[in-house]
């Protein structure tokens, strides 16, 4: 170091501060040392960039130890500084490990991972936003959908539903439509198309329209769920005596029961459960 001849600036040269080069300041990053060499752990340069080499503390000139304000340069807070390593991906967001140190990890914004579009839907995805709709052409098994027009196949007829039109509500239609004459006999249900045998004495209008008994002592019928306008016919056979309920009248200009041979009784309810008219024909 070049000697201060005639300037005392102090006793030694260590409480001076020296560029470890001993060059010029410039724009460069600069050790500085004491002036004895000892490094002081910064560096700087001309153009008031001062590094620290090694952590330490910044104090301030408040009476509190703080500063006041402070400045960090723009794009100057990079994945080191965050004691980070890498870049990470596109989308991926920064996380804290719970340890002081961050890393990167994938967006999530639920715990659905896609939707699938399943019979008669059509859309669906995995990523961004997701839509589904009926399909076009079909709704789901029986079911088609064109034109407003939702089809429902029912055996080999059909149900449309004009879904501009028609309106469900409250948990029910409020209109409906079968086509004339649209109801065939393959529709109806066994309690019109089959004969039931009737194995005790208690009739049940629900369950059929025809009935078939042969008696085996004196009978007395009984009648159960009975509407007004229902008619049941009954196949009775069997040399005992047949009580009908007394709501039933029989017809003057018909038979009355004869246990010698098959007879048809056909009864037709006029007033529920209270009044039923019958005629009775026995088989020649």
């Amino acid at each position: 170091m070049a000697s201060l001849t005639g300037n005392k600036i102090k006793d030694t040269y260590t409480s001076l501060l020296k560029i470890g080069d001993n060059g010029a300041i410039d724009s460069s990053a600069q050790a500085l040392t004491d002036g004895a060499g000892n490094a002081l752990g910064l560096t700087l340069t001309n153009t008031g960039i001062i590094v620290s080499t090694n952590k330490g503390t910044l104090i301030g000139t408040s009476s509190t130890g703080e500063v006041s304000s402070t400045m960090i340069a723009d794009n100057a807070v990079d994945a080191t500084r965050l004691n980070i390593s890498g870049n990470g991906t596109s989308g991926q967001l920064v996380q804290s490990d719970g340890d002081g140190s961050f890393s990167y990890v994938a967006a999530s914004s639920g715990d659905i991972t896609g939707v699938t579009a399943g019979d008669g839907i059509s859309g669906g995805g995995t990523s961004g936003t997701v839509t589904v709709s009926l399909a076009s052409t079909s709704a789901g098994p029986g079911l088609t959908y064109a034109s407003g027009v939702l089809t429902v196949d029912v055996d080999d007829s059909t149900i449309e539903i004009d879904t501009d039109t028609v309106r469900v509500k409250d948990l029910g239609i409020t209109t409906a439509k079968i086509a004339d004459n649209n109801i065939t006999y393959a529709k109806l249900g066994v309690e019109f198309t089959e004969a039931a045998a009737l194995t005790g004495t208690s009739v049940d209008w629900a369950t059929a329209t025809t009935f078939t008994k042969t008696l085996g002592a004196d009978t007395t019928l009984t009648f159960a769920n009975v509407s007004t306008g229902m008619q049941i016919n009954l196949v009775i056979s069997g040399n005992y005596t047949l009580t009908l309920p007394l709501s039933v009248k029989e017809l003057t200009n018909a038979s009355t029961y004869d246990g010698t041979g098959e007879n048809l009784i056909s009864i037709v309810s006029t007033n529920g459960n209270t009044e039923q008219f019958a005629t009775i024909n026995k088989v020649a």
